[in-house]
């Protein structure tokens, strides 16, 4: 096995072979640099350390404009960074932390407190890039929600949530560019690959562990995670009733039909689906109907014509469903009314 490789940048000599021993006597494979151009050209060129320690204080690029150097590199914008500096110097450690750093020791630091640091972040990396376990269950129908194991989820990121369902909705796999045109239209690439990446880390933050995975320059839902997504229900019932033609497949499937897709987010990927399941939603009731009509079951057939309206308000189809369906019942006053809804729904129109 790979030894897990940290680098260490810091302009100070004793100090940077102080932390390469402690380091290196822990197990750890060490790549030290005195020069943080040094390091981010090996890192531009492809080093990939499982975590960087790295001074403040080093003139002319100082530790701050490193950081921001590495985050600027897609594969790293998650890498733990650990921050070095003297301990009077509060302001710098308050800039750090806001930046993002992951951590921040005081000089001298102590080898137990610097392997301590290390350990704990790497720790931390390793439980994000586990799988996600147990029973999760996605509701994309109405106001989106996701559950693990019984408790909702919270999400500071509505794009992290987005980019969830965006996943479920392409099992097949997505590049970049796929995402950021779907997520971020208008971003540069450069932006848009930046945005991608830190919400896909922020997804496993929310999720508490790795449910993504990329080959061939794709991005997948992992194979090991499972997921009770109601749309995907709702689609699989809707083809068994329509092959089954069965009214209680029919109504299966319309149970499941709780709200407008996504409810709350305007992405033009999210209004496609939206209006492509409005439509075969539509399609699923008025088969349902006439199939509860042809049966005899009247009482089934208005309510699914009337369900009908509510979905679409506009549709001609539905209402004169439903005023075929009272008529049948011998009510000719609800029949009327029925109608008279409908042509005052299309002069208000």
């Amino acid at each position: 096995m790979t030894a897990t490789l940290v680098l260490v940048v810091d302009d100070e000599p004793s100090m940077l072979k102080v932390s390469e021993l402690a380091l290196t006597a822990a197990g750890y494979a060490v790549i030290a640099f005195d020069d943080p151009r040094e390091a981010l050209e090996e890192l531009r060129d492809g080093l990939r350390p499982d975590v960087v320690v790295s001074d403040v204080s080093m003139p002319p690029m100082d530790g701050f404009e490193f950081y921001g150097r590495v985050r600027e590199i897609a594969e790293l914008r998650a890498v733990p960074f650990l921050f070095l500096t003297a301990l009077e110097d509060r302001a710098s450690m308050r800039k750090g932390m806001t930046l993002g750093a992951d951590d921040y020791l005081t000089k001298p630091v102590q080898k137990d407190e610097l392997l301590e640091a290390v350990n704990v972040r790497l720790r931390r990396v390793a439980e994000l890039r586990r799988p996600v376990t147990g029973k999760v269950a996605a509701r994309g129908f109405g106001h989106p929600m996701v559950m693990r194991e019984g408790e909702r989820l919270d999400w500071d990121s509505l794009k992290a949530l987005e980019l969830l369902f965006y996943l479920l909705e392409h099992r097949s796999g997505v590049t970049t560019f796929e995402v950021a045109e779907a997520l971020w239209p208008g971003k540069t690439e450069s932006k848009a690959s930046s945005s991608f990446h830190t919400t896909l880390y922020r997804l496993r933050k929310v999720m508490g562990g790795e449910l993504v995975e990329s080959a061939n320059r794709r991005y997948y839902l992992h194979d090991k995670f499972e997921i009770d997504y109601d749309v995907e229900a709702y689609r699989r019932l809707a083809r068994r009733a329509r092959e089954s033609g069965d009214l209680r497949d029919y109504q299966a499937a319309g149970r499941l039909y709780s709200g407008h897709f996504l409810a709350g987010f305007d992405s033009a990927w999210v209004d496609n689906i939206r209006l492509h399941l409005q439509s075969s939603h539509l399609s699923l009731l008025e088969a349902a109907a006439d199939l509860a009509r042809e049966t005899g079951d009247l009482a089934q057939a208005t309510m699914l014509f009337q369900l009908m309206t509510e979905h679409e308000p506009y549709s001609e189809t539905a209402w004169e469903g439903l005023a075929d369906t009272w008529e049948a019942r011998g009510e000719r006053s609800r029949a009327a009314e029925a109608r008279e809804r409908f042509e005052r729904l299309m002069e208000e129109g």
